[in-house]
This record gives C-alpha cells, structure tokens and sequence, in this order.
C-alpha cells in the first residue's frame, strides 16, 4: 500500500462510474493542479481500462483501482468525487474521515454535472469563474490511418436501456463519406431495436481491437468523429477532435460545458429529453427524436467541420448470409 506523510499539498480524488462521468470530472483534476496541490486518484470505473485514459499525465501522480482505498486519512484532503447515484456503494468508506471535501448537495449533479465535480475545488481555493474544459492527455497515433479527412463513428453506447441513445442511421452517414473508420465493441452494432448496423465496404472497422486507451489516440487524429450521448463521444470531445454528439432522450445541458470542437446535436422535439421525466411516454418508446433526425442534417454538419469526400448517391443495404448464420455478431458490411 502507498504510503506518504500528511501535507497540505497531497488530495485523494475518489472517481467513480462510467467512462463519461470520469471524463466530465477531469476539470476538477485541472482545477487542483492549478491549486498547487498533488493529485492522486482512487479510480472505481465501470470499465477497467478506464485508468489508462488519465495515464501518464503530469496533473494526476498516481491512480489507485480496486476495491481497496489507499491510506486517506495521511492525505490533507479527501475529494469524494463520486455520482450521486454510485455513492451509497461508498459512503461508508468516508463516515469517519476528518479530512473530507463536503459533498455539494445531489441535485447540483443533475443540474450541471462538471459543476458538481468543480464544486469541491472551490471549497479548497478555486474561483467560482474558473471552468476548465473536460480534457485528457492523449495525442493522435498515426499507424490507424486516420487523418483529417477521416469520418469516424462510434454507433455504440452503454447496454440495457441506455440501447435508446444509440442513432439508427450510422450505417447510412457511412455510405455518404469516402474515408470512414468505425469503433467500439461488438455490441455497438446493434441498433436500439436489437437489429444489427450494417456497413458499406469501404468502412474500416476497428470494433473489438483496441483498447480503450487505443481506440482514443485513433479518434484524436480524426477529421470528425460522430458519436451517441457515450463514453467515447465524451473521451473524443476530450482529446481535442472535432466531435458531433447526437442527443435525443438524454439531455446535454445538464452534463456541463463542452469544450469548443464539440457540435451538439438534437431533433429538437417538444418532449425530448425525457430521461429525466416521463421517459420515452411521448413516443411510445419509438425514440421519435432520433429516428427523425435524418442522415442529411449529420452530413451538412460534417460538411461545415470542413470534411470533404462525400460519396456520389447512396448505396443500398442488403441483408448478408452471414448475419443469418451468425445472429449474435453483427460485422455485416454490404
């Protein structure tokens, strides 16, 4: 176990959850670098490969993963930086800890989440009006041939009922642009209805070989990436690509500020979002507002972003043998 002596420049940041709200905490990191302060993290990610994302990085000095805390009572200031929703699995942890950063009240998480996690660096010397950006120490690696006029997707999200943020026109977006890489995992390629995404030729698919680390420094190097409401949409926003997140259930103005190469992108209907509310009533669960939000409108986007080589017409989509014979992948390319 770590040790060190008690100081008034070492914190412990406790993050927690999926790999978009570890990604939306990053500005307090920044925030208590600013601080003078030493940073270590106690990361309980719901991926493991989470860890990799915020290493090495001159603002962080070590990262602790499990389920076992270091010594928190030798540091001079415990940040317990955890979800609202995650911290019942925690509390207990620091119930007795002197040297805990009060917690903001849980509704400031679901008014504006990076204000939440930039909360406890104002409660050690932060100016209300500082709000750095969601950034992580990740640089383009070139051996993916990914280049500024590369369209990257990630069609994918969480599973379960998170399947509702998923777009259902990824395979489309792919037919009209020349240069398109495709990332996530096997899961990804499925729409929200449990139908596979089925994807031209010409699309290159990275799905299920990188890690997570990896699939970052892909999409770094990026003309654009295209995401859901995700983890890799966040981590593409953070490593400084031109991102257009699609939004349609979830909201976006409750996440926080998003730096300024991200696009935020919604239908706009009258009962979106409803997450938080009477979720997918208004639609009969049909998520109308991604469903309608058509393959023409990403693309002008895109074209704005300055990416060229779109594709002359569109290519039809037809069911492949292989998807009869193998139901549970989909890498179906037409």
């Amino acid at each position: 176990m770590h040790r060190m002596n008690t100081n008034e420049s070492a914190v412990l940041v406790h993050l927690a959850s999926g790999i978009g709200n570890i990604v939306l905490a990053t500005p307090l990191l920044v925030a208590l670098n600013e601080l003078g302060l030493t940073v270590d993290v106690w990361l309980s990610a719901d991926y493991p490969q989470t860890a990799d994302l915020l290493r090495p990085w001159n603002v962080v000095r070590q990262i602790f993963s499990g389920p076992s805390p270091p010594a928190m009572q030798q540091y001079a200031h415990v940040i317990p930086a955890t979800p609202p929703f995650y911290w019942p699995r925690f509390a207990a942890r620091f119930a007795s800890l002197k040297n805990l950063v009060p917690r903001p009240r849980a509704r400031l998480f679901y008014q504006e989440e990076q204000d939440f996690y930039l909360d406890f660096a104002r409660h050690l010397g932060t100016s209300p009006d500082r709000h750095p950006f969601c950034t992580l120490p990740i640089v383009a690696d070139e051996t993916y041939g990914v280049i500024s006029s590369t369209v990257v997707l990630a069609p994918g999200c969480k599973t379960g009922e998170m399947t509702a943020k998923r777009w259902p026109h990824f395979s489309e977006l792919a037919e009209a642009f020349a240069d398109v890489v495709i990332v996530g995992t096997e899961d990804d390629w499925r729409r929200s209805d449990g139908r596979c995404l089925r994807f031209p030729d010409h699309a290159r698919s990275f799905v299920g070989q990188l890690t997570l680390r990896q699939t970052a420094e892909l999409m770094a190097g990026a003309g654009v990436v295209v995401a859901n409401d995700s983890g890799l949409a966040h981590i593409a926003a953070a490593v400084g690509a031109p991102t257009i997140i699609i939004f349609g259930p979830t909201p976006h103005q409750t996440l926080g500020q998003f730096p300024p190469n991200v696009t935020i992108l919604r239908q706009g209907l009258a009962c979106e979002p409803c997450w938080f509310g009477q979720r997918f009533r208004a639609c009969a669960r049909r998520i109308t507002c991604l469903e309608a939000l058509n393959v023409e409108i990403v693309v002008e986007k895109i074209q704005r972003i300055g990416i060229s080589g779109i594709l002359a017409g569109r290519r039809g989509l037809r069911q492949s043998p292989e998807s009869t014979r193998s139901p549970n992948r989909c890498f179906v390319f037409t």
